[in-house]
């Protein structure tokens, strides 16, 4: 994608949406936008757009643009489907992981085990993506992770919470060390056992904690 005013702006708003700085739901008035971006409203329309295509924002002729809200339903549909690829994105990725790749995979889960231990479950939220972009980084199905990214993106700033409910931390720390064991053996069916359960467990969160969360 070419870096233009249009793309500069989506990347802005996309991010606003991530970090929940834009509320689901919440209203994104063309005329608003155009004056917090500095551009023009043709622009910020060629940017909710191109939200609306990759599911961030939906459009209502009548009333405009709103950031996307998801039902409990859409959630555990997400989830569901990640769980699929997920488990097929690392029985490709475990046969190309590289020395390098597992070493760096150990080295994010002791910052993890830090962070826990520390109660520094923010940074602990940031190892915990950086140790699946290495899993992603390995697989050579790239439509695979593709798609796997669209929607973990769509629904990050909800997943950062899940990590709040108590006892939370600690499973998904025994989950990725699990994960990690399983990669470090190059046992790619254990792997995608792990991380599928992994992933089951996150769906169990939203199923009782939707409301919280949402």
């Amino acid at each position: 994608m070419a870096i233009t005013q249009t793309t500069i702006v989506y990347d802005k708003i996309k991010q606003k949406i991530e970090s929940g700085e834009y509320s689901p739901a919440q209203s994104l008035p063309e005329s608003a936008l155009a004056k917090e971006y500095n551009v023009s409203r043709n622009t910020i329309k060629k940017a909710l757009l191109m939200l609306e295509n990759d599911a961030y924002v939906s459009m209502d002729l009548n009333k405009g643009a709103k950031v996307r809200s998801y039902s409990k339903d859409e959630v555990i549909q997400f989830l569901e489907l990640r769980e699929v690829l997920e488990g097929f994105i690392i029985r490709k990725a475990v046969p190309a992981f590289t020395e390098k790749n597992i070493k760096l995979l150990k080295t994010i889960l002791d910052k993890m085990v830090k962070f826990k231990t520390d109660g520094d479950l923010l940074n602990y939220s940031k190892c915990n993506q950086e140790f699946h972009k290495i899993i992603y980084s390995s697989c050579p199905n790239q439509t695979a992770v593709d798609t796997t990214l669209k929607l973990k993106n769509q629904m990050r700033k909800y997943n950062s919470k899940t990590i709040l409910i108590p006892g939370r931390s600690e499973q998904s720390l025994e989950e990725h060390t699990a994960i990690y064991n399983a990669i470090n053996k190059r046992d790619a069916n254990e792997a995608a056992k792990c991380i599928q359960e992994h992933i089951s467990n996150v769906k169990h969160v939203f199923e009782e904690y939707y409301d919280f969360l949402f």
